[in-house]
């Protein structure tokens, strides 16, 4: 087995993390990161996002965002006006994430 990093989505901050995967795979990831002339960790981070978006149903996905949100309204440290920016910014960050029209998504 072969320990890849890093793992993250376009336009938010990239964390590294380990990822044990088999030789069958490296290998054919290395081939793939050779062809596209990229790192071998930006192409596994795009399989493994592509793949983890694809499996994911908007139900998933919704509760991710709700559990994001109830984390940051249940912080007793932040003031009303601290959950209000990271509200918006978590709001913005998945409306780009997920391709959707910001002009569909206009604040009133």
């Amino acid at each position: 087995m072969r320990a890849l990093a890093p793992l993250g989505v376009k336009g938010v901050k990239m964390s590294w993390r380990t990822v044990r995967i088999k030789e069958e795979a490296y290998n054919h990831l290395k081939e793939l990161a050779k062809k596209q002339k990229k790192s071998l960790s930006s192409v596994a981070s795009e399989v493994i996002t592509e793949r983890a978006e694809g499996e994911l149903s908007n139900k998933a996905l919704l509760s991710i965002l709700i559990a994001e949100l109830d984390e940051i309204l249940r912080n007793p440290s932040l003031s009303a006006e601290a959950k209000v920016e990271k509200i918006e910014a978590l709001l913005y960050t998945w409306i780009v994430a997920n391709k959707l029209p910001v002009w569909e998504a206009r604040r009133e």
